[in-house]
């Protein structure tokens, strides 16, 4: 394999990150208690990237135009200004460089993008034994402005429930796709069942700012929280909604997505999201300390 495909690990306790530089800047794995559980291709691993052939590339999903490498990335949204429909290349798939190394924190930053003048920097820290987070930050840096989002986009191993609250009267937004019999409401809360390959694509708002993703493994289930801003009202989104989930029918796994409020970002301005992970087992959960109420009743009701 070439040096574009070397991992670079930082670990605390039982939780190791796996990043991935050389292809978009990724966050390959987070493993735990020994568990993997983002999704890696296998049928990508290893191979050359050149960025001016990546539909060439094998795929599964002829759909989507564009390599599916596995992992958490950060997008530029709004993806209707992405060329030819697929990710920015350099952003995407190309190789980032490190800024900042230390045991329990990888710094990364992407080139600059020739198409959209922007670029991304990535911030992946560890922060205690079960405890990451994860900070995006895109800068225009061409000579004219550009309305923009940051974009977290995680993809996660199968079988895998994401449940979140939202309001009662907001509608799930279908995206693409076919969620029936996928998508459930209980109460306050909207679960998303991502355990068969049914194709769909849903959002919504994520009204409390706290995804709870839960994840079986051979050795049982695993819980991964995920807490970001709550949207405000005045706030501006490029797809409309802040929170995305989509379901694969050709690869097994799901994918968890934040999105930053969008902004017109003027010449060398920035626009930075930050993102705070939690994972503990299952059967842990209800002694963690930052567990709520409505923790346990999401959980009860995914479970």
């Amino acid at each position: 394999m070439t040096d574009l495909w070397n991992i670079h690990t930082i670990s605390s306790g039982a939780l190791d990150l796996h990043c991935l530089p050389g292809i978009g800047g990724r966050l390959w794995d987070i493993e735990f208690d020994g568990q993997s559980f983002l999704f890696q291709n296998k049928d990508l691993i290893g191979l050359p990237v050149d960025l001016d052939i990546l539909a060439d590339l094998p795929t599964r999903s002829p759909q989507f135009g564009f390599p599916l490498w596995g992992g958490e990335k950060t997008w530029i949204s709004p993806d209707s200004d992405w060329p030819n429909s697929a990710p920015f290349p350099v952003l995407d798939s190309g190789p980032y460089c490190t800024t900042h190394i230390t045991p329990q924190r990888l710094g990364l930053q992407s080139q600059i993008c020739p198409i959209s003048h922007l670029q991304i920097e990535r911030d992946i820290r560890l922060t205690s034994a079960n405890r990451f987070s994860l900070r995006h930050r895109v800068t225009n840096l061409g000579a004219t402005e550009r309305y923009t989002g940051n974009w977290s986009v995680m993809m996660l191993n199968r079988p895998t429930c994401i449940g979140l609250e939202t309001a009662p009267h907001d509608d799930v937004n279908t995206v693409f796709g076919d969620p029936t019999g996928r998508v459930r409401r209980h109460g306050g809360f909207c679960l998303f069942d991502c355990n068969a390959p049914q194709e769909f694509k849903t959002g919504l708002w994520n009204t409390a700012g706290r995804v709870l993703m839960r994840m079986e493994t051979p050795v049982g289930a695993y819980v991964l929280s995920c807490v970001t801003p709550k949207p405000d009202p005045d706030d501006s989104f490029a797809h409309g909604k802040d929170f995305e989930v989509f379901n694969s029918a050709d690869y097994a796994y799901c994918e968890a997505e934040w999105h930053s409020p969008a902004r017109t970002l003027m010449p060398n301005e920035s626009l930075s999201y930050q993102q705070d992970f939690e994972i503990h087992r299952e059967k842990d959960v209800l002694s963690a300390p930052n567990t709520t109420l409505t923790d346990l009743e999401l959980l009860s009701c995914m479970s």
